[in-house]
């Protein structure tokens, strides 16, 4: 262990979202730590031809392996539908490009898809004055959240997705080995209970951090408003979360961690699918198996999602009316035209959620994107309007 690995583990958690805008909740990361970025090479494209599951997959898969390439060790992370963010030290930088280096080889053969992958030095991008902070918040007793702040963030993803420059960040090409351990896709996709899974995206533009926090502050005060309560419109709830007996919807979590076909393709869809049916058998009956309490499991994964989150970016995923929609969209419309802010909406029919399981007894965390896209369809209004101001 370095003597920053525990850097992240030790941060002081809150509970209350609201906190995740505030500066003084934010921790400057050690300059012995890097910033890693994954993100899919024309993931808008792929997303048009109706590739979204894959897309989202490969982005959450990305964050599997990086964790499980360093086990034991506390890591913040920040899933971005077509990618990820990660932080991590310098003790544990070989095993972990290793692991990043076999998830883009993962995405080439058994997707065919190109998965980004750079990594940056925070000292390197603190010495430039870019700085990367860092803070823990707590949704559940079991789960913390990363939430990240700083001008390092969006400097690292310019310099990595820069066409020359980002030569220097990527990884060597030299075969590299993913443990996908823990990864699941096995819920169908959550359907809206009030009309519409809204994909939000807001970039405050203020020229300091707490100009900033306050535009995102307004920002979630709004989104109370509108919606009653932001907590109420995570699209997981009881209701709608239903293990899937599709044989079809093992697909991705089948290749990922068994190949495009043969026996060990087999082997781990079957798998999947059976142990879906015992999770069906048990959330209907509410019986406990030891490691799975059938009364509990749904309310766990309600609380251990990450339906809400902050990089610099607030991003959500909520379960909206239309009547919401239209009062949310002309609320931060009339924000970015005053210059406050400028934001990204992309509304679907249904969420997606792609799990990582530590354990089923509260451990296991549960990234949400909008189907059809989400986040990355989102993101297309947002850098329109950044790059018009």
């Amino acid at each position: 262990m370095g003597p920053t690995d525990r850097f992240y583990a030790d941060l002081p958690s809150f509970e209350g979202f609201a906190d995740a805008v505030d500066p003084a909740r934010y921790t400057d990361a050690p300059t012995d730590w890097f910033v890693a970025i994954t993100d899919v090479r024309g993931s808008t494209d792929a997303i048009e031809a109706g590739r979204y599951k894959d897309v989202n997959a490969l982005g959450a898969a990305s964050i599997v392996a990086v964790l499980n390439a360093a086990p034991g060790l506390d890591l913040p992370y920040v899933f971005g539908g077509d990618g990820a963010t990660l932080l991590f030290p310098s003790s544990h930088r070989e095993a972990i490009e290793g692991a990043l280096r076999g998830m883009r080889d993962l995405a080439r053969e058994r997707f065919e898809m190109e998965l980004r992958v750079g990594v940056v030095s925070i000292a390197e991008l603190v010495q430039a004055g870019f700085p990367v902070r860092v803070a823990r918040y707590r949704p559940s007793p079991h789960v913390c959240l990363a939430m990240l702040s700083g001008a390092g963030l969006p400097e690292a993803e310019r310099r990595i997705k820069h066409p020359e420059e980002g030569l220097r960040y990527a990884l060597a090409e030299q075969p590299g080995t993913a443990d996908l351990g823990g990864f699941e896709c096995r819920w169908e996709p959550l359907r809206s209970r009030n009309g519409l899974v809204l994909s939000v995206l807001v970039q405050a533009l203020a020229p300091t951090p707490e100009g900033r926090a306050e535009v995102y502050r307004g920002v979630l005060a709004e989104l109370d408003r509108v919606l009653g309560d932001l907590a109420h419109a995570n699209p997981a709830h009881p209701f709608t979360l239903h293990i899937s007996s599709d044989p079809t919807a093992f697909e991705q979590e089948a290749r990922l961690r068994g190949g495009r076909a043969g026996v060990p393709y087999m082997l781990h869809k079957l798998q999947a699918r059976t142990l879906a049916g015992v999770g069906r058998l048990l959330l209907a009956t509410g019986w406990r198996l030891p490691g799975f309490d059938g009364a509990r499991y749904r309310d766990e994964v309600v609380v251990n999602t990450d339906f809400r989150k902050f990089d610099d970016t607030l991003r959500m995923v909520v379960d909206v009316s239309e009547e919401q929609h239209q009062a949310l969209r002309l609320t931060l419309q009339a924000a970015q035209d005053r210059g406050e802010l400028a934001f990204g909406l992309h509304s679907s029919q249904s969420a997606l959620m792609t799990c990582l399981i530590f354990n089923h007894e509260g451990n296991h965390v549960h990234f949400v994107d909008g189907a059809d896209g989400g986040y990355a369809m989102a993101a297309r209004p947002l850098k329109a309007a950044l790059k018009g101001r």
